[in-house]
């Protein structure tokens, strides 16, 4: 049941009638039949049977680690590898199979077996849906109990609430529980107000417009060059990694907004997960404007542990000792260890693929280290050439180059493999093709004219929008407009969706890129 589709229309306004017509002690336990009906709806039952089953055995360890148990530390071990290892079999057994027979084929073993073969399938078949979120949310819930943040929480339905919360088992936002305890089952109020259910239905139709005018769209291009790369060399290249940029973009930010939207209309916040992360100056602030939860959690749970960790403390004083306390200025290796751990986790979690751990993971880290250890040399290059940092022709320009570091890695992302990535952009400059640009050439691309038209008008739509959320929310400048005014705005966005929304032969309204995690 995709969030984009009738079924999910319907359902959703089930739940919103029956939410607020229920008194406030039965609100989270509805919230917890509806979550329960959306993830079988959208897993088999097998799935569904080893997910629940997830749940029940954290929710039992859980209560081990509360503050007054004994063995705390051995109990947490246990859960931790037990998570982690779900995970791996579950999201990342053919990965490291790959790697196994790799290993066997440079000491000139072979070492594939049908048996392997057919487990490694099993467990892509069995795999829980949305796994690599609940693991995440689980995983960090398990923490903050060892590290005494909160008491276990004894009532297993709201446990299982705060897991699986129908909204976030689309692509997230991964969730902490001290943030979400007093919204899904707390002491707040969860009555009906019109003014936040418009805002939060307004919110998720723009998340669609993002989806279905801006992402489709770029997904035919993209997939065009991506499978005859060979033919479509070139400035093709550089097009296609743009396009996934903005692909991407609207498609996990739309989904965000739907998702967002539809929990702020039953009176539940969520976290952001984007802060328009094309206006970033740099590589380093356009990751913390991007899946903001996501490098909060690694952030919480990988980087600050890694940085108190002993071989980032033994690294500590031998610099102090070697450079002298300043040496962080010049070449701080125990962050740049500590950042290491993460983005690489940031890739393997984006998928099990040598693309993937380079693409969003390993290239990103060297290129916020880089950027970190040629900041005194471009200051020195900024004043010899009196060049004004402060002024919007630089801003742009810093702009502009962090899409373009940001696209090339992400390139890698929408490769089939990392030998791929490297084989397109080979071929990038095999060819200096420009003109394609001006010779009607993007036209056979799989959009026509008035396709790249209603493309460039959306892009041009999204743009204003975010310009105007560097001063304001939207939606808080259009509260203060006349009812009218609103109302036929939205009533044209509604219509730009319903006719100018992409749902060509291809269409299919649950492929969101994130949601295959």
């Amino acid at each position: 049941m995709s969030v984009i589709s009738l079924q999910f229309v319907l359902f959703f306004l089930g739940i919103l009638i029956v939410y607020y017509l229920l008194p406030q002690k039965l609100q989270w336990i509805w919230l917890l039949l509806a979550s329960g009906l959306f993830y079988c709806v959208n897993a088999t039952w097998i799935q569904s049977l080893i997910f629940v089953a997830y749940l029940m055995i954290n929710w039992i360890l859980s209560q081990f680690l509360h503050p007054e148990r004994q063995h705390r530390k051995g109990v947490y071990t246990g859960v931790l590898i037990f998570d982690i290892l779900v995970l791996m079999v579950f999201k990342y057994s053919r990965f490291f199979y790959q790697i196994f027979c790799g290993i066997g084929l440079v000491f000139g073993q072979v070492w594939n077996s049908e048996g392997a073969d057919l487990f490694v399938n099993q467990t892509e078949t069995l795999a829980p849906a949305r796994i690599s979120y609940f693991a995440l949310i689980v995983i960090g819930y398990m923490t903050d109990l060892y590290w005494g943040k909160y008491v276990p929480q004894k009532n297993i339905g709201k446990f299982a609430l705060f897991a699986s919360y129908f909204p976030q088992m689309t692509s997230g936002p991964i969730v902490k529980y001290d943030e979400m305890q007093n919204r899904l089952f707390g002491e707040v109020k969860h009555e009906f107000d019109y003014n936040r259910v418009i805002r939060g239905l307004q919110r998720a139709l723009w998340g669609i417009f993002k989806k279905l005018v801006i992402s489709e769209r770029c997904a035919i291009v993209v997939n065009t060059i991506y499978t005859y790369y060979q033919a479509y060399n070139g400035c093709y290249i550089f097009l296609a990694a743009g396009l996934f940029a903005i692909q991407l973009y609207t498609d996990f930010s739309g989904l965000m907004d739907i998702v967002l939207g539809v929990s702020e209309a039953l009176g539940i916040e969520l976290p952001e997960n984007f802060n328009t992360p094309f206006y970033s100056v740099g590589i380093a602030e356009f990751w913390r404007r991007w899946h903001i939860t996501l490098g909060g959690w690694l952030r919480d749970y990988v980087f600050y542990p890694v940085l108190r960790g002993k071989l980032c403390r033994d690294l500590r004083k031998f610099f102090k000792k070697k450079f002298g306390r300043q040496y962080e200025q010049k070449f701080d290796l125990p962050t740049y260890v500590g950042l290491f751990a993460s983005w690489f986790l940031i890739g393997l979690w984006h998928g099990g693929g040598w693309n993937y751990i380079f693409g969003v993971g390993l290239y990103m880290w060297l290129m916020i280290v880089l950027s970190e250890l040629c900041q005194p040399m471009f200051k020195k290059l900024n004043t010899a050439l009196r060049i004004k940092t402060e002024c919007f022709s630089w801003k742009l320009f810093q702009r502009a180059r962090t899409f373009c570091i940001f696209a090339f890695g992400l390139s890698f992302f929408r490769a089939a493999s990392l030998k791929e990535g490297f084989d397109m952009w080979r071929e990038a400059f095999v060819t200096f093709n420009p003109w394609i640009f001006l010779d009607q050439s993007i036209f056979n691309l799989g959009l026509d004219r008035r396709e790249w038209q209603i493309f460039l008008v959306g892009l041009l739509v999204l743009l204003i929008v975010s310009m105007l959320q560097q001063k304001a929310q939207v939606r808080d400048l259009l509260v203060k407009q006349n009812f009218l005014f609103r109302l036929g705005l939205f009533a044209a966005l509604f219509i730009v969706v319903i006719v100018l929304g992409y749902y060509g032969t291809d269409f299919n309204a649950a492929d969101f890129i994130y949601g295959r995690f």
